[in-house]
């Protein structure tokens, strides 16, 4: 069995395998992607005996991590032809990934699980949770505000009025993807195709504070966006979703973890829960390492080990030393030395990178071995961020 970047001849079996495992071929989001964003050159195909048997298709993305842009690709649609499951095609193909993200200059990339499960045993762990909030329509009134009217985006060119509450909301965040005029236009496109609304808040001066992206249709109104820059504005969203009562009986919005409404709830009790969003996972540890910035002045080295079995490459015994912010990395040995005082999984690595839990939490969770005054130092040099995701493909 071979894995190579596909061909333009690999169109038809890319497409099969999708309809077989995702949208069926005729679905708004199938089509739209087939017919627009689909590149065989992000692509990655499994051939046994001259059959596709295994896609992983490449996204490419460009996210924003501790202040500092960072070319990344987004894997998604990981497939596997029924008749070859079980049969270890899925690592082989991840790996075959990575490699090829590693002869791009990719340090890391990330991934949206169906199950975290699968992709934990091969090095990936979830850096972004969303909040998932469900409530009745009819519940929704006390938590509206009627200070911003209501508008709604007729086309994809119009894109420019949301981009700057998209800016503005995730500012302070680490590990969210970068929108420009391609990613945008994409993006409505695709919602657009499938029968997605795009409604907004303004304030007089015609500024918009905040948007969501939603689906009419069913009994529960689905928010797959909902992003603002003030309360008030959230609070105007929740309103114009309430004014949708004759036509759903609940509304459930998906949002960033840093938001802390929920704490002024009148009922608090239900309709809250955390979802596993995205996860993240290093392509090369010296390139991964060496593109974060670090925050402080640090001095000396420090001996360490990352644990990965699935790419030998990253496996083994590394120096770092810090000068002007910056990390540079070593590797002496292609094994994890018995006397290093700190060793990661390459898993925990990448969440100490992205800033989803500090040195010392990975510590506690055992998931990083280290001395307390090592602990302290990583504790510095990568402050833990609030991390936040939306990107669904």
């Amino acid at each position: 069995m071979k894995f190579r970047i596909a061909k333009e001849t690999d169109f038809n079996d890319v497409k099969r395998l999708w309809a077989y495992c995702f949208e069926p071929e005729g679905h708004p989001f199938f089509n739209y992607y087939f017919d627009k964003a689909y590149e065989a050159d992000n692509t990655m195909v499994g051939i046994d005996h001259s059959y596709l048997v295994s896609t992983v298709h490449l996204r490419q993305n460009t996210i924003r991590v501790r202040g500092v842009n960072l070319p990344m690709s987004y894997m998604i649609g990981v497939a596997t032809d029924p008749i070859m499951r079980r049969h270890g095609v899925g690592k082989k193909l991840l790996k075959a990934a990575l490699e090829e993200l590693k002869k791009r200059g990719q340090g890391l990339t990330i991934l949206m699980p169906s199950k975290a499960g699968f992709y934990q045993q091969y090095g990936w762990e979830l850096y972004a949770h969303q909040w998932v909030q469900t409530m009745k329509l009819d519940d929704l009134r006390p938590l509206t505000s009627h200070e911003l009217s209501f508008g709604m985006l007729r086309s994809p060119r119009e894109w420019k009025r949301l981009a700057g509450v998209y800016e503005t909301y995730t500012k302070p965040l680490s590990g969210y993807s970068l929108r420009k005029e391609k990613e945008w236009v994409r993006l409505l496109e695709s919602l657009f195709a499938e029968g997605v609304q795009v409604g907004y808040v303004k304030n007089d001066s015609g500024q918009l504070e905040g948007y969501c992206f939603y689906r009419l249709g069913e009994p529960e109104i689905s928010v797959s966006e909902f992003v603002y820059t003030t309360r008030r504005a959230q609070k105007s969203l929740l309103n114009f979703l309430y004014n949708h009562r004759s036509q759903g009986e609940s509304v459930r919005w998906n949002e960033g973890m840093i938001d802390q409404g929920y704490i002024f709830q009148p009922d608090g009790k239900v309709g809250h829960s955390t979802m596993p969003f995205m996860m993240s996972r290093i392509v090369d540890v010296k390139l991964a390492m060496e593109s974060i910035p670090v925050p402080v002045a640090l001095e000396g080295a420090i001996q360490f080990g990352v644990r990965d079995e699935l790419c030998p490459w990253n496996h083994g015994t590394y120096v770092v030393s810090y000068k002007e912010g910056k990390a540079h990395i070593v590797k002496h040995k292609d094994h994890v030395d018995v006397n290093a005082k700190l060793v990661f999984s390459v898993g925990s690595l990448g969440l100490l990178l992205m800033g989803r839990m500090s040195a010392t939490e990975l510590a506690f969770e055992e998931k990083l071995e280290g001395p307390e005054d090592i602990l302290e130092v990583l504790n510095r040099a990568y402050p833990k961020q609030n991390t936040y995701i939306n990107e669904w493909w």
